[in-house]
């Protein structure tokens, strides 16, 4: 029997089972965030999230129909020219879109009427639930599908072309929402902003303490076998 196959079967399962695992995490950290934090001080994220928000403060279109909507040319886009794009994010931005549209109306009077708590505190969990989310190499799409594309195609700076993308929305808000929520919106950017690099920082202390870990586990297997043929 062939153990190394049940081995590489069972490493593979496990890791299906964790990508599950933090990207649904992430994805209900992300629409708790936005019904709970973001949309009972009128403020909003960047990107197609932030156009599917502010076109329910406009229209009171359901926001997580409008997520789908923005992002249906893109994700098509993607899936013409950039696949594996398209099959890394795809099931994240349906399932958030449609969590933030179901929970929206039954959660949205438990809402924190509080602009400042809103920005930093929303943010800030916003951005762990994508961090979470990047764990797993998925997303949203909205404004990092489109920075990738630029990227691939331009050889244009991915952060750069990820941020342009993400802030183009706070422009247009700034004349339909106004100019006090439309700052805030900038912090609620920032502090999500500031959530992603936190994760990204703990995921690199996990990955750095398993290596270590790993290391010194096969330093005394080494030392052990060594011991049992000297003696």
């Amino acid at each position: 029997m062939d153990y190394s196959i049940n081995i590489q079967f069972f490493s593979r399962r496990e890791s299906i089972i964790k990508r599950f695992f933090l990207i649904s995490i992430g994805i209900i950290n992300f629409a708790l965030a936005t019904i709970l934090f973001a949309v009972p001080n009128t403020i909003m994220a960047g990107g197609m999230t932030g156009m599917a928000t502010m076109s329910y403060y406009i229209f009171n279109l359901n926001i997580g129909l409008g997520m789908f909507l923005f992002n249906f040319p893109l994700f098509l886009a993607a899936y013409i020219w950039y696949r594996d794009l398209f099959y890394k994010s795809v099931i994240s931005m349906i399932s958030a879109s449609i969590l933030v549209g179901i929970l929206q109306e039954p959660l949205m009077r438990f809402g924190v009427e509080n602009i400042v708590v809103g920005a930093l505190i929303g943010g800030l969990w916003m951005g762990i639930g994508l961090g979470l989310m990047g764990m797993a190499n998925s997303s949203l799409g909205g404004g990092s599908m489109l920075g990738k594309m630029i990227n691939v195609k331009y050889g244009f700076s991915f952060g750069l072309a990820t941020f342009l993308v993400d802030s183009s929305v706070f422009p247009l808000s700034f004349f339909l929402i106004g100019a006090k929520e439309t700052f805030f919106s900038l912090l609620l950017a920032a502090s999500s902003a500031l959530g992603i690099i936190l994760v990204g920082k703990i995921h690199q202390f996990m990955i750095k303490k398993k290596l270590i870990v790993s290391r010194d586990h096969r330093l005394t297997d080494r030392n052990e076998q060594q011991e049992y043929m000297n003696g």
